[in-house]
């Protein structure tokens, strides 16, 4: 989510065109709000996404992949198959405002109600209602997720209760997209990440797969190229939502319980952020995150304000390289 970073599968399925959200304020009589992406508002202003480029820090496990060959064009012509109703359109808030929750009081959201949000985001971006970035993604393409182009649709819905991401993804061979959400659950502290396959059925709740790249909610977006993103202003905005997130923990399902994590990451130019402190501003890493890490080091994206000395690296290397 998002790049954000990606889930990292991708399966065919079919549409739903059902509103949960919708129905959950129907049945409690308040009214269903339509949303409005080109309703004016504040201009936002962002700084362009930099171009991902490799620092040469040793840490990847594979060389950086070679998309030279992926020409802008093509990238244009795959990604307009989910249809231009719903891509590369004008727009003015980069977050689709959602109508207030049906319970002003929630303290958390039950499941039906986070499934509900997940099915409504969907329904919104089907109808053209939401416009999101679309890209092929830097995480998505690197070392042992997929290492051919990942196209990628990323919209952004919040509330003063839940924030929710739709993805929207393909790998360039394949036929259909998959539908992926992440809701985080603003109600408690620190919130609470659910994520999900949008299946034909309806949500599937995911824990164990998902954690291993999104210990904390979604990543914020990196493109693997430039050119490679239809929106660059857009990506940028909704990149500086994310940035804004508070610190959250994964929910895991009884099916798809956490994985094994290994060693805590407590290096202290990691673990300043990132702690299981809850005073800290994310959650702990742990050596399951290890290919994120590798990636978010080497292309320069963390520490987000400098880039780690050649002693820090060495120090982070080794604790990469050590068995779970």
């Amino acid at each position: 989510m998002a790049q954000s970073h990606r889930i990292p599968f991708a399966r065919r399925l079919g549409c739903i065109h059902t509103s949960g959200l919708s129905l959950l304020l129907a049945l409690t009589g308040l009214p269903v709000f339509a949303v409005d992406p080109h309703k004016e508002s504040t201009p936002v202003k962002t700084q362009p996404i930099a171009p991902a480029v490799s620092t040469a820090t040793g840490l990847l496990l594979q060389p950086p992949l070679d998309l030279n060959w992926y020409t802008r064009a093509k990238f244009v012509e795959q990604s307009s198959s989910i249809g231009t109703n719903r891509i590369q359109r004008k727009w003015t808030q980069p977050v689709v405002p959602l109508p207030p929750h049906p319970r002003a009081d929630a303290k958390r959201l039950t499941e039906d109600e986070v499934k509900a949000y997940m099915t409504e985001a969907r329904r919104l971006f089907e109808a053209g209602e939401s416009i999101p970035i679309s890209d092929v993604g830097l995480i998505s393409t690197q070392e042992d997720v997929v290492r051919q182009p990942m196209l990628n649709h990323i919209a952004a819905f919040s509330n003063s209760v839940a924030r929710v991401y739709l993805l929207v993804q393909k790998t360039a061979t394949d036929k259909g997209w998959s539908y992926f959400s992440i809701v985080q659950d603003l109600t408690v502290t620190p919130a609470l990440d659910y994520y999900a396959e949008l299946k034909k059925s309806g949500p599937k709740f995911d824990g164990n797969s998902c954690y291993k790249c999104h210990s904390s909610g979604p990543l914020a977006i990196h493109p693997a190229r430039e050119d490679l993103v239809l929106d660059a202003a857009l990506a940028a905005a909704v990149s500086q939502h994310i940035a804004t997130q508070p610190r959250s923990v994964p929910q895991f399902p009884k099916d798809s319980p956490m994985p094994p994590r290994g060693k805590a990451l407590t290096l202290k130019f990691c673990a300043r952020c990132h702690a299981e402190d809850s005073e800290s501003d994310r959650d702990a890493l742990y050596q399951v995150q290890s290919h994120p890490i590798r990636i978010l080091v080497d292309f320069g994206y963390m520490p987000p304000n400098r880039r780690l000395k050649p002693e820090e690296i060495a120090e982070l290397k080794a604790w990469l390289e050590q068995k779970p």
